[in-house]
């Protein structure tokens, strides 16, 4: 019986979840620290440590930024610098001596909740991840939607405000800018002047504080304009948001569900639902797993 092991590399943990037979094992490694030492071998390493303990036959790779489909390299990555450009697939397949997959985290994540979570069943899914930055991911008819060059879905990188505020990517207007930890950080500075986290805004927000719940209110608006575009573009069965602020403030999602049905067209918004994610952190490593598993028969 062959195994499988799904690893998603993101720039705080690597996360990976093990399948043999119809046992899974999961867990996770901090790797923040190695990471800013800017060398790409120490997170190989650490890669290699989870490789070799299991031992699988397959391995998947989601990873955060724009990853060429056509040689496996990470092309652009705002999080995990070292990675870029290094040739990690054709390193971990020559000294490992297994089939190696790599994928970007968001559409490994969409795959993920296909497989495994709240996207089971799903014609047209469409999953978004809002954390740092603001990932997508699309399945449609059970495939990957990955684009000719391995870049589809950079939803995040959408333009909804012209001339709008600076986003990481390096243009302005960005949805992300507005949809993703540090846009939620913008939204409540514009209201109170104050820099504080993401994580302090919604423990507020869940304490009932008024001005970090209006800051989350004006985030769901951001957030509605979001989901109205991929409403309209795919007229998808089904978006699953996932990433630590629905997860950890889930009343956003029924406030942007609201705002997006006075937005939408309402023959798409008929048969469209919106879940928050059911494998939460995981994903995007279940994703990586499924993908291993179905590309690698």
């Amino acid at each position: 019986m062959r195994s499988y092991l799904g690893i998603d590399i993101g720039g705080t943990f690597i996360k990976f979840v093990f399948k043999k037979d119809k046992e899974i094992q999961k867990g996770k490694i901090y790797i923040r620290d190695i990471i800013s030492k800017n060398k790409p071998e120490l997170i190989i390493n650490e890669i290699k440590k989870i490789i070799e303990k299991h031992r699988p036959d397959v391995l998947g790779v989601a990873v955060a930024g724009l990853v060429d489909r056509k040689t496996g390299v990470l092309t652009a990555s705002p999080n995990i610098k070292p990675l870029e450009k290094f040739p990690f697939k054709d390193e971990l397949e020559k000294t490992l001596e297994i089939p190696v997959y790599v994928e970007n985290d968001a559409s490994l994540a969409a795959y993920g909740e296909y497989l495994y979570g709240a996207g089971k069943g799903s014609e047209i899914l469409i999953c978004l991840t809002l954390g740092t930055g603001l990932g997508g991911g699309a399945v449609i008819n059970g495939k990957l939607l990955t684009g000719t060059s391995g870049s589809a879905m950079e939803i995040g990188h959408t333009t909804i405000e012209i001339d709008g505020l600076p986003c990481h990517c390096g243009r302005k207007g960005c949805l992300e800018s507005y949809v993703s930890s540090y846009g939620l950080e913008r939204v409540y500075y514009l209201y109170t002047d104050q820099k504080i986290s993401s994580t302090e805004i919604i423990t507020l927000a869940n304490e009932g504080n008024v001005t970090a719940m209006k800051a989350m209110e004006r985030f769901s608006e951001y957030l509605s304009i979001g989901l109205m575009n991929i409403t309209h573009i795919f007229n998808p069965d089904r978006i699953v948001l996932a990433g630590g602020i629905t997860e950890n403030y889930p009343a956003v999602v029924d406030m942007a569900v609201s705002n997006l049905k006075n937005k939408a067209f309402h023959l798409p918004f008929r048969d469209l639902t919106v879940k928050r994610a059911e494998l939460k952190e995981f994903s995007g490593a279940y994703g990586a797993l499924g993908y291993a598993e179905n590309e690698g028969k």
